[in-house]
């Protein structure tokens, strides 16, 4: 069918609001008009992808990237990034009016970086069923199938100029039909490859990985079925600097914020809207590595860190110490769980850093709205999950001063937000 496109949503969908149910359809821009196939229908909504493009907007550009519409990895790239923001801050607009119940949104300055070539973090997916087509890239939107890369421009570029030798490497083992992923990883001054397999391998393989390390000079590690790590080669230990002469040391497997850019600001604004100093003591709740933490700690301010993976609490401690830091108390504790949330919050703070992951925070802002903080700054990866918690901290009280979009993810559905809120009247 043909449809008009009204309007975006915070997901970069279009919306047909005139269309019944209402439709939201992959691909399209506001005022263009497309022809859709309807993939699934609901009663309250129903789901489109566009097959031809009628009549374009003027923000539609092509794609720089040849395997883009193939790819899962970017949904975005048909318009410019600054663009994309400005329609999605709008979206949200709408949206958060709605559901807070207020004539306007006090936004502060996106967060942005370079673009297009950001990403210091990704994962490589590896399809070797066919002898003699090896794949290595990324899979499809919504599919196992794997779309062949040899470069990427949303990788940073010393990550990107490895997966061509990579391939050539890897298509040449036997073993490599044992392989579930690579993970890549690029620190301060050294990169890294992580090569997943699924059964023990031999000594042909790691050979053959060891010389590819040694001749792209780097990191190399095998992630074996048990979860452990076969060390092939090594230069230095992966580095990333956050803010405040600070740093984080992951695994592989460790969550760090893919854009170095974009976190270093988002870290800096933080500390800027809680303003941490020697008479605080805050709760950096889904702590990491210490993201947060560190320059928390660096402020003068005690911090209570909690995390929910032990293994992380451990090299966060370890990471803190190893910089000087000795004013964090880390903790780990799962704060989905109520009685660990009651347990955390039995420790004296006066202000809070909420950063958890998709599924978001609602047992903690359920306890928080009982409590009257001085400030609560909440990260968020998901506009969803962020809008429900919110209603919560809202209707208990707590006063929406600042929000602000933090653009980590250019060219995706992606969208992550920084909301200050500040205590209840007394």
């Amino acid at each position: 069918m043909s449809i008009e496109v009204e309007r975006w949503d915070p997901w970069g969908q279009g919306v047909c609001a005139s269309h019944q149910p209402v439709m939201f359809v992959e691909g399209a821009l506001p005022s263009e008009q497309c022809e859709v196939v309807v993939e699934s229908t609901r009663k309250q909504h129903s789901q489109a992808r566009v097959s031809r493009v009628v009549r374009a907007s003027k923000l539609r550009v092509e794609p720089f990237c040849p395997v883009a519409g193939k790819c899962g990895g970017c949904q975005l790239q048909h318009i410019k990034a600054s663009d994309a923001l400005l329609l999605r801050q709008r979206a949200l607009t709408d949206y958060w009016c709605k559901a807070f119940k207020r004539q306007d949104i006090p936004w502060q300055a996106p967060l942005t970086g370079p673009t297009p070539a950001y990403r210091r973090v990704s994962r490589l997916a590896v399809d070797a069923r066919n002898p003699r087509q090896f794949k290595l890239g990324f899979r499809k939107a919504q599919s196992k199938d794997v779309v062949s890369i040899h470069t990427c421009p949303i990788l940073e570029p010393r990550l990107s100029r490895l997966i061509e030798p990579l391939q050539r490497c890897l298509a040449q083992l036997e073993s490599r039909r044992h392989i579930g992923h690579i993970g890549l990883m690029a620190g301060d001054d050294t990169e890294q490859v992580c090569v997943k397999v699924t059964r023990p391998v031999g000594v042909q393989f790691t050979q053959a990985l060891t010389s590819f390390a040694l001749e792209q000079k780097v990191n190399m590690l095998v992630e074996l079925p048990d979860g452990s790590y076969q060390r092939l080669h090594q230069n230095k230990a992966v580095t990333c600097s956050t803010v405040d002469g600070l740093s984080i040391q992951p695994e592989p497997n460790d969550f760090i914020q893919v854009n170095a850019t974009v976190n270093s600001k988002m870290v800096e604004q933080a500390m800027q809207w809680l303003e941490p100093g020697p008479k605080d003591v805050i709760a950096d709740w889904f702590s990491g590595l210490g993201n947060f933490s560190l320059s928390l700690a660096k402020h003068g301010a005690k911090v209570q860190a909690v995390e929910g993976v032990a293994e992380m609490v451990q090299r966060a401690k370890s990471n803190a110490l190893r910089q000087g830091i000795t004013t964090v108390d880390w903790l780990h504790l799962d704060l989905g769980d109520e009685q660990a949330i009651h347990q955390a919050l039995q420790l004296p703070f006066n202000k809070v850093l909420l950063d958890p992951s998709r599924e978001g925070a609602y047992a903690v802002c359920r306890a928080l709205a009982e409590q009257n903080f001085e400030k609560i700054v909440y990260v968020s990866c998901n506009p969803s999950t962020f809008t429900r918690d919110a209603q919560v901290l809202l209707e208990s009280g707590y006063r929406l001063e600042k929000v602000g979009i933090i653009e980590m993810f250019p060219y995706t559905k992606h969208l992550e937000v920084m909301a200050l809120f500040t205590g209840k009247a007394k």
